[in-house]
């Protein structure tokens, strides 16, 4: 049952429908039940386990962080182990091969025939998203942003809410609270315009991604056969291909939870008319590059070890030294979220260092182009001016897209 079959939505409208005629008051034990049914027909109840599992180290460390920790040193112990347990499922279950794989690599560079095996794991449906939005959540609460959820089966609701468990978006616990456990009153609006917007979506991910998909794949396949224009052909048409998968399952994730009086906040906002490939990275996956700069960049540049460093490159290279901690946190950032892509050297490189590298350089350069702009008088606001730099970012973006797609990469 992929979320774009006709099972799907006569699961989704089968589920509204016993939503709305169920009591108001306890219409989210539907969206629960709804969300065990959905996971269990397209994964397992056995791999459900994982998910009550990180709900339930979520739910048990925050009410520990929230009443029974007496001082900040016992918070920042809970917090510990409650996020390492998340993290440690995540990492076994979706990222452990990746210690294999670059021992395999290395042994390849120096010619050492010692092949590594992979393990085997099946990871949950869902894992990448609902551990963030736990991690999150966790993080928030040690934060004392929010109070911590009472009831665990809420709770898992949150973790668990099957529109996003497909293609996200990483929800946030503050702005989804209300929207889960309110009671929704049937509205023909919602229904209509969430129906629209599952069209919409069905239009962008069957008629065009899955469309172009089959041109992409044939290129890449036969890189040997088809060189040159076609492969800079391909590589464009799979910019196409994977913005309209993303941002129409998205389509179909918010037109679906509408129809239950749910929003979801938009997760891509026109990418590729961003001037700038810092807008673009703003306006593409806007849920995990939000969450990555409040949990991984900020909280980096906040510590006392970036602190510290900061500092004393400041005295040893001026203004230039002062942005060294930053640089670094951000490749940190960019290497996380590579690795979020997927478990391979490949993802790591192209996802991760390959867009550190472009802001990086993008950084470095704004004053001495801005400076060569004012000289040139340049109009910026011209019209022609902005479409050149959207084919800018959009030709960056490219090669970004190149290296991932390519097959024959030693980079596994």
């Amino acid at each position: 049952m992929t979320i774009t079959s006709v099972k799907f939505f006569l699961f989704l409208i089968f589920t509204v429908m016993c939503y709305y005629l169920f009591p108001k008051k306890n219409r989210w034990i539907i969206l629960l039940l709804s969300s065990v049914a959905f996971f269990t027909i397209l994964s397992s109840f056995k791999l459900f386990l994982y998910v009550i599992f990180s709900t339930v180290v979520s739910y048990i460390g925050t009410l520990l962080m929230d009443k029974k920790c007496k001082n900040e040193k016992q918070k920042r112990i809970v917090l510990f182990l409650t996020l390492a347990s998340i993290l440690l499922v995540l990492s076994i279950l979706k990222y452990i091969n990746i210690i294999p794989l670059g021992i395999n690599v290395f042994s390849s560079i120096f010619n050492i025939n010692s092949p590594m095996g992979t393990f085997n794991f099946i990871a949950p449906l869902g894992i990448s998203y609902y551990s963030l939005s736990l991690i999150g959540y966790v993080i928030d609460i040690y934060r004392t942003s929010y109070s911590p959820q009472k009831n665990i089966f809420k709770l898992l609701l949150y973790t668990c809410f099957y529109p996003a468990l497909v293609s996200g978006p990483v929800m946030r616990y503050n702005e989804m609270e209300n929207e889960l456990f309110e009671a929704k009153k049937f509205n023909w609006d919602n229904i209509f315009s969430g129906s629209e917007r599952i069209i919409y979506g069905l239009m962008k991910k069957v008629l065009i991604a899955d469309q172009l998909s089959l041109i992409v794949t044939q290129v890449f396949s036969n890189y040997n056969v088809y060189t040159g224009y076609y492969l800079i052909l391909a590589t464009m048409l799979y910019a196409i291909q994977i913005y309209t998968d993303f941002s129409g399952c998205m389509d179909i994730i918010i037109g679906s939870s509408k129809m239950y009086g749910i929003t979801v906040k938009e997760n891509f906002k026109s990418p590729f008319f961003s001037k700038n490939l810092s807008e673009f990275w703003r306006t593409w996956h806007i849920s995990l590059g939000t969450w990555s700069k409040d949990y991984i960049m900020y909280p980096l540049l906040k510590s006392n070890l970036f602190q510290r460093l900061g500092k004393s490159m400041k005295r040893k290279f001026g203004k230039i030294g002062k942005k060294i901690p930053t640089i670094l946190a951000i490749l940190i950032l960019w290497l996380l979220i590579g690795l979020w892509h997927g478990a391979s050297f490949k993802y790591i490189f192209a996802a991760g260092i390959m867009p550190w590298i472009y802001l990086t350089m993008g950084e470095i350069l704004e004053k001495p182009i801005k400076k060569l702009i004012e000289k040139l008088k340049v109009n910026t606001e011209c019209f022609s001016y902005h479409i050149l730099c959207s084919l800018k970012t959009f030709f960056f973006m490219c090669i970004i897209w190149f290296v991932a797609c390519s097959p024959s990469l030693r980079l596994v």
